[in-house]
This record gives structure tokens, sequence and C-alpha cells, in this order.
């Protein structure tokens, strides 16, 4: 998956177009120095986003913004308390 496109929009957001998802919108919200996934518009019903995918648009985003190594911490805290 390669990020097409990306902008800021209002109160901490990032707009982005995906190429594997073209026609879909995805907007991330900011938080603790890091990117995630708020909303979607635009979602073809036949082809929805699996959780492998929006892993990688949260990761490519976060690559892109140079907050990386917030959400990977982020990530890394997730697994040490689900384990």
């Amino acid at each position: 998956m390669k990020l097409i496109h990306w902008s800021y929009t209002r109160k901490y957001q990032v707009k982005s177009v995906f190429d594997m998802f073209p026609d879909t919108v995805v907007v991330f919200r900011q938080i603790n120095g890091y990117y995630f996934i708020n909303t979607m518009k635009g979602l073809d019903p036949l082809g929805l986003p699996s959780r492998k995918h929006y892993v990688q648009m949260e990761y490519l985003i976060n690559k892109e913004l140079g907050t990386l190594p917030a959400y990977k911490n982020r990530r890394a805290l997730q697994k040490k308390e689900s384990s």
C-alpha cells in the first residue's frame, strides 16, 4: 500500500488517500503525539478495508508525518498489556 496524497484539515486532523482505496478519504486525528484513523468517507461496501489495512494506513501516515516513534511505542504498550 502507498500513500498517494495527504493534507492537513482543522483540529489536528489529516485527510489522506491510499492507492488500494483511491475513492476513499481517510481522516486521521492526532492524540498523544501520533495519528490514528478517525473516519473514512467514500467506502465501497464490496471492498472494505481489513484490520491489516487500517494498521498499514496508520503506519504510513505516522511515518510520513514524523510521528512513527510515538505510534510504535503505543503499539508496543498494547501488546504488553494484552499478554
